[in-house]
């Protein structure tokens, strides 16, 4: 009965606008401390108002991150089609903002460029979740509704914010060990890497409920063989994507910064394919196990990865530059989560089963 979860979905409401507010309190404190320690490479470019660039940024990415629990609510309510239009949706506003900025107002800042592309991706989530709430206003909520919802939550908060360690160790490793050029050729290499991802993260998202529903009713053959067939998929689709990206790559580098020399190795490539297969094999068993509330073993082996993670990079990066950087990535998967899920995984499903 959809209307039995309504008092959950107006308490994580209530949760996310609270910790909102929270998170952008404190990071109004602290961003021109963390700025001098995150921004030290594009010093000059940034000139003083680092800190100021560094919360509007932040305050955008916090209402990105609201906008990824809506989505996980829609998914949960069997809707993610709709999730799936909206996050597109956004994406496609912010791109065509900043195509229009650079016709029509080519001298603007780069803090209103910051805006014009990521306030769509952070606004229209918060848009539907409030027209969301309006359904749900009269429904009651008591303390347990709030104490329940945290408690099932926590684990899932905790694995959230080691995740976050573990896929930013790299852009603070480059702060400190790389020219603000590198940074540039790194970051815009991987966020068209990260599109090609963002892809199969979406099926996984689509895949939990699934997953989830199987693990219930016990069919655990079938859940094998889906998570068999996607990962082959998911493997072959970032292989499919790295060969598209490497032949298209002057074009793909002109259109997105055009005017900046992007002369980045075949060898970097080669390993960006590599790591994006193997977060395809980590981040399914990751998904599986937060499916089965299963997060003990997450809680344990991701700090590990972080650990190693930043201590690899941060040599490698000194000696290798930005191939040092994904062979620390690489390193810290393969060394902890690579074998550690799905090792866990199948011990847990052969007690369950």
């Amino acid at each position: 009965d959809r209307k039995s979860y309504d008092a959950y979905i107006k308490a994580a409401i209530h949760i996310l606008f609270a910790s909102l507010i929270i998170l952008s309190s404190t990071l109004f404190f602290l961003s021109d401390k963390l700025s001098s320690l995150y921004l030290t490479s594009f010093s000059d470019e940034l000139k003083n108002n680092s800190g100021s660039y560094f919360f509007i940024a932040s305050i955008l990415f916090i209402f990105i991150g609201v906008g990824s629990v809506v989505y996980k609510i829609l998914f949960a309510e069997l809707l993610g089609w709709k999730a799936n239009i909206i996050n597109a949706l956004s994406y496609l506003l912010g791109f065509l903002d900043v195509v229009a900025i650079h016709y029509l107002m080519p001298d603007s800042s780069i803090t209103f460029a910051l805006v014009a592309l990521y306030a769509p991706v952070a606004i229209l989530p918060i848009i539907y979740i409030s027209f969301r709430y309006i359904y749900v206003l009269k429904t009651k909520v008591n303390f347990n509704t709030y104490k329940l919802l945290l408690s099932r939550s926590s684990g899932f908060l905790i694995f959230s914010s080691l995740s976050i360690i573990v896929l930013q160790t790299d852009y603070i490793v480059m702060s400190q060990k790389l020219s603000a050029a590198d940074i540039i050729k790194y970051t815009v290499t991987m966020k068209i890497f990260g599109l090609m991802f963002f892809i199969y993260t979406a099926v996984l998202q689509a895949l939990w409920p699934v997953c989830a529903e199987l693990r219930v009713k016990m069919q655990w053959r079938k859940l094998h063989r889906i998570i068999f067939l996607n990962i082959i998929g998911g493997v072959f689709f970032v292989g499919l994507g790295t060969l598209f990206i490497y032949v298209l790559k002057d074009y793909i580098y002109s259109i997105i910064a055009n005017g900046i020399d992007y002369n980045i190795s075949g060898a970097v490539f080669v390993l960006l394919a590599v790591y994006f297969s193997i977060r395809v094999w980590c981040d399914t068993f990751a998904m599986l196990l937060q499916s089965m509330n299963q997060l003990k073993i997450l809680w344990l082996i991701v700090p590990c990865q972080a650990l190693i993670g930043g201590v690899t990079q941060w040599y490698f990066a000194e000696h290798y530059g930005i191939v040092g950087i994904l062979y620390g990535l690489i390193l810290s998967f393969s060394l902890t989560v690579f074998w550690g899920l799905p090792v866990y995984y199948m011990y847990k499903s052969k007690r369950l089963a």
